[in-house]
């Protein structure tokens, strides 16, 4: 139950930094973390059952926040959001060796899936101190790269 309230502290954290120090991608990023965790705290959980098998509602949910982080990390002018994504891609790779390898111990299966939010969450904060630090020193940082390129480019 300690590592619950640890990561919680953790999460809530890094989150508020975002939205305190970061730009647009370190806010909805943050708002998909929160958005995630309340979704799986709303899951129901049986100590017995849960984590035996694939648990699909989690893959379900671990799968929505994949999407929203790919969808900033195609967005955002940074690098950092490539690299959460594909944590969280280790995570949702981490449900397919459950599914391929049923008799992987649970709590293995269940410490996998959250340890791995841990590199994710100081990705977040440091790409909000990274921000803070850019408009310090250049006085602007861009949050989001353009749809398409500049007239000039297309010739």
């Amino acid at each position: 139950m300690t590592h619950v309230i640890l990561f919680n502290i953790v999460l809530l954290a890094a989150c508020a930094y975002a939205f305190v120090a970061g730009g647009a991608p370190e806010r909805w990023t943050a708002i998909v973390f929160l958005g995630g965790a309340i979704a799986t705290f709303l899951l129901p959980f049986r100590h017995h059952q849960s984590y035996h098998t694939v648990h699909l509602l989690v893959l379900a949910v671990d799968s929505a926040v994949l999407l929203g982080l790919i969808g900033i990390a195609l967005r955002a002018d940074r690098f950092w959001p490539m690299y959460v994504s594909a944590l969280h891609l280790i995570t949702i790779a981490i449900h397919g060796v459950k599914a391929f390898q049923p008799s992987l111990v649970p709590w293995m299966y269940a410490g996998a899936s959250g340890k791995i939010a841990y590199p994710m969450l100081v990705l977040l904060a440091t790409g909000a101190w990274r921000h803070r630090h850019r408009l310090a020193r250049f006085g602007s940082d861009r949050d989001w790269s353009p749809l398409r390129r500049p007239e000039s480019d297309l010739s």
